[in-house]
């Protein structure tokens, strides 16, 4: 007996409704896609925000010189 052909189903939360839709088969591919690139991007945002913090809370501040002037144009060489 054939298989019935496969419904694809977007589920999604709208203002705190839940929300469906119908997707052709083609249309589910893109959406799979689109779906993967952004947990891809999750990814890549949360390792940004480690190496971020590990900066942050590990490299020591460095105080600031008795008597030194903080002009803007005076850099560090």
């Amino acid at each position: 007996m054939p298989q019935p052909p496969r419904a694809w189903r977007w589920t999604r939360k709208v203002c705190g409704k839940t929300v469906s839709l119908g997707l052709t088969s083609g249309k589910a591919e893109k959406m799979k896609q689109a779906i993967a690139n952004h947990r891809a991007l999750d990814k890549i945002i949360d390792e940004m925000r480690e190496i971020t913090q590990k900066l942050i809370l590990e490299t020591p501040e460095i105080a600031p010189i008795p008597g030194a002037r903080n002009h803007p144009k005076v850099g560090l060489s």
